[in-house]
C-alpha cells in the first residue's frame, strides 16, 4: 500500500492511502499544531515496531475508520463487513499503536531519550497488562530515529506537495482463512479477489 502524505499548509495536512484492493482511501489530519503529522508517527512507529494490525495495518486490510472516505476505486461486496470484522479483530492493536505513535512521536517533538519513552509506554503496558512489554529501549530508539529521518523529509515538503512511503508489512484480514474453510467444504468456490 501506498501512502502519501499531502501537505496543504504548514502544519495542516491530509492522508491518501492506495490499497491493493484498488480502492485510494483519504484520511483527514487533525493535529494543527504539531510539525511532524501525528498519522506519520503511526506510519512510522507501526512499521518499526512490526505492527500489522494497527491503524495503518487495519487500513491496508481493508477497514473503513469514520473519519475516511473512498476517493478513488469501488469497493468490493461486503466490504462494509470486512471492515467491521477487522476493526473489532484489532481494536486492541490500534489502541497499541495509538500509544507506540504517541510515545515516538513525543520523544521527537519534545526530545525525550528513548528510555523516557520506553518508561511511558511500560506504565501504558502496565494498565492492560501483566505480561512484560516485548520492547528493548534499542527498538525505542530505532523508531525515534525512523521518525527524525521522515520528519526531516517531511519537512522539505512543499505546500501543495505530498511525501509517499511505501506499507510494507503482511495485511492481516481476521476471517479470511475461515472463509475459504467453509467454501471448501461446501464445495463452493470463493470470488476472484476472496483468495
Amino acid at each position: 500500500m501506498q501512502v502519501i502524505f499531502h501537505r496543504l499548509a504548514e502544519a495542516i495536512y491530509f492522508s491518501t492511502a492506495a490499497r491493493d484492493d484498488g480502492v485510494t482511501v483519504m484520511v483527514p489530519g487533525y493535529d494543527r499544531t504539531s510539525p511532524v503529522p501525528h498519522d506519520l508517527a503511526h506510519f512510522v512507529a507501526e512499521h518499526e515496531f512490526g505492527l500489522d494490525r494497527g491503524f495503518w495495518g487495519s487500513v491496508a486490510a481493508g477497514a473503513m475508520f469514520t473519519n475516511m472516505k473512498v476517493v478513488e476505486g469501488r469497493r468490493r461486496p461486503h466490504a462494509d463487513e470486512r471492515s467491521k470484522r477487522i476493526l473489532k479483530a484489532n481494536g486492541m492493536w490500534v489502541g497499541a499503536s495509538e500509544a507506540l505513535a504517541g510515545a515516538v512521536h513525543d520523544a521527537v517533538e519534545e526530545g525525550h531519550t528513548p528510555e523516557h519513552a520506553l518508561a511511558a509506554l511500560r506504565r501504558m503496558h502496565g494498565v492492560v497488562s501483566t505480561e512484560p512489554l516485548p520492547i528493548k529501549v534499542a527498538d525505542v530508539e530505532r523508531a525515534i530515529g525512523a521518525l527524525r529521518a521522515a520528519a526531516a523529509r517531511w519537512a522539505e515538503v512543499p505546500v501543495g506537495e505530498g511525501m509517499a512511503l511505501q506499507w510494507r508489512l503482511p495485511v492481516h484480514d481476521p476471517g479470511a482463512g475461515r472463509r475459504r474453510s467453509k467454501a471448501r467444504k461446501s464445495g463452493r468456490r470463493l470470488p476472484r479477489g476472496a483468495r
